[in-house]
């Protein structure tokens, strides 16, 4: 029987028992190629697998589920954990579409949509939609590489293989601001969209979180 520490959150029990169990019972070894996660065995029985979330590594172990962050080994929180099983068990491998789709065109997007719109895009809206300096200053210090999309747009590397778009449309006169956040169109293939909506909802938090150092 898998045992569960006794602090992981309720909202987060659930998912995250059943994804521990399922990474055991997994092949680390195919998960991780069709994740794109490095993957090294440290004893015959048990390996690491490194996913990198925006910019962080982390390593998943293998049976035991273990998550922790590579450079200070503090563990991440159970949401984050639960993120990462998700997609090392989620993913299958497909090679990204080239193609941008917004969260609506997700597989269910639209059952998420709203709540999405309201966590995640309305805040980056009233922070940067009169401010495009600064949305430019936060997304090239979390690591965003430029695009020419909207009046401004990043490309941000949420995980190896599920790359995001941060695009914003500054306000004037006539028009009011608009944020979106965008997903390559293959990106079903590598998390659930809760998950999605998750991962675009850190991107955001981080982006509107950054402060410029005097």
């Amino acid at each position: 029987m898998t045992h569960i520490p006794s602090e992981v959150p309720s909202r987060y029990r659930d998912a995250f028992v059943k994804a521990v169990q399922e990474w055991q019972a997994s092949d680390p070894v195919v998960q991780a190629r069709r994740a794109g996660c490095p993957l090294e065995f440290v004893e015959p029985s048990i390996c690491r697998v490194t996913v990198t979330f925006l910019g962080t590594a982390y390593v998943v172990e293998h049976p035991t589920a273990r998550v922790w962050a590579q450079q200070t080994g503090k563990m991440p929180s159970y949401g984050l954990q639960t993120l990462f099983l998700h997609y090392l068990l989620t993913a299958d491998g497909r090679p990204l579409s080239g193609k941008w789709v917004s969260f609506r065109e997700l597989p269910e997007g639209m059952f998420y949509q709203q709540a999405f719109h309201q966590r995640s895009l309305l805040p980056l809206e009233g922070k940067f939609g009169h401010n495009r300096a600064a949305f430019e200053k936060a997304a090239t210090a979390l690591g965003g590489k430029k695009l020419d999309l909207a009046d401004s747009s990043f490309r941000f590397s949420a995980l190896p293989r599920v790359p995001l778009a941060a695009l914003l449309w500054t306000g004037d006169e006539e028009f009011p601001p608009s944020a979106q956040i965008l997903f390559d169109a293959s990106a079903g293939g590598y998390l659930p969209t809760e998950d999605l909506a998750m991962v675009g909802g850190i991107l955001s938090g981080s982006l509107l979180r950054y402060e410029e150092k005097p």
